[in-house]
């Protein structure tokens, strides 16, 4: 989780000691990008490799990690399985899934002293990741096919276009939406102090302040925010003209299906009518030219051309406004 990241080497070192393959929580998503054995994030955003991997282990060993019950599918990512808990904070151990041991202390140190007994009891490696294969776990995330209506984009594919243009070191913050687990799991970052989730109980519109602030902490490179339609109108319209002001190196993707996507699943899986969560918006791409950035509204694969160009010869806050079909929006599963 994110309190290990200061743990990184010694969890390294562990993992191979023992055979073992890492992951993550979501909020220290990339923590372990490059290593071999790296599943990626653990839970409900796994790829199905990872699901495979994590199903056949039969000991977890969470370290500063609160394992909710995203992390853990609800529970049934530890079903069957003894839980290894360290943490820095006693309060968090055992707080919301149960755990077989529990270790109060800091992390790295903790680490490095359960190597130590290891090898003093000469305790060989369990060779589990001898069965794994490296590339498999490359393998990217099952999308679910669906077809927008005229005048919209997949979703998935122009995020995936954007991710492979917007450069490498960029310091990702998401808002909250319908849109957050396409998000998260395919749009890339170096390591998890490059990624803010302003997400307090489901709100949405605090990722606009939250970006400003990134890219004003973090001048030398470009911050990336993700958000909704709902979301920019609540919190990220009026902000910005800030972001213009500052000249900021801020690339902003908006999905826009013109609606309230919480509300409008909710009411079409109540077989009700979803007119009240739709809306009409004005071009959010004009309205961010119109403040005196840039904005490119993406109707069509074609455009992303003129997204991916924007993105290169940016020289303050960018608009990337994706026009979605609401009925047409892969499903949130987290």
């Amino acid at each position: 989780g994110r309190g290990a990241v200061p743990a990184k080497a010694a969890l390294a070192r562990l993992a191979a000691r023992i055979g073992a393959p890492l992951a993550t929580t979501l909020k220290a998503k990339s923590l372990f990008r490059g290593e071999a054995y790296d599943l990626g994030v653990f839970g409900t955003l796994s790829t199905p490799a990872a699901g495979d991997e994590i199903a056949r282990s039969d000991l977890v060993i969470a370290v500063g990690a609160g394992l909710n019950r995203f992390t853990t599918g609800r529970g049934g990512y530890l079903e069957g399985k003894r839980v290894i808990q360290i943490n820095d904070d006693p309060r968090q151990i055992a707080r919301l899934a149960p755990a077989d041991a529990a270790l109060a202390a800091d992390p790295g140190l903790a680490v490095e002293a359960i190597m130590r007994w290891l090898d003093e009891a000469e305790i060989p490696s369990s060779r589990a990741t001898d069965d794994i294969d490296p590339a498999a776990l490359r393998a990217p995330h099952a999308v679910e096919p669906l077809s927008p209506r005229e005048g919209c984009v997949e979703l998935t594919a122009a995020l995936m276009r954007l991710n492979g243009a917007i450069p490498e070191n960029r310091v990702f913050v998401s808002d909250g939406g319908r849109f957050m687990g396409a998000a998260w799991v395919r749009m890339d970052i170096a390591g998890p102090e490059n990624f803010l989730l302003p997400i307090n109980t489901g709100s949405i519109g605090l990722g606009m302040g939250h970006a400003i602030g990134a890219a004003i902490a973090r001048p030398d490179q470009p911050t990336m925010l993700v958000t909704g339609d709902g979301g920019f109108m609540m919190g990220g319209l009026n902000e910005f003209a800030a972001a213009v002001r500052e000249k900021l190196d801020l690339i902003v993707i908006v999905c826009n299906d013109n609606a309230y996507g919480a509300e409008y699943v909710q009411l079409v899986d109540r077989q009700m009518d979803p007119a009240l969560s739709l809306f009409d918006w004005p071009s959010l791409a004009r309205v961010a030219e119109a403040m005196g950035g840039t904005g490119v509204q993406v109707t069509e694969a074609a455009h992303l051309d003129a997204a991916e160009r924007a993105i290169a010869a940016r020289s303050g806050p960018l608009l990337i406004e994706l026009m979605l079909d609401p009925a047409a929006v892969p499903r949130l599963q987290i």
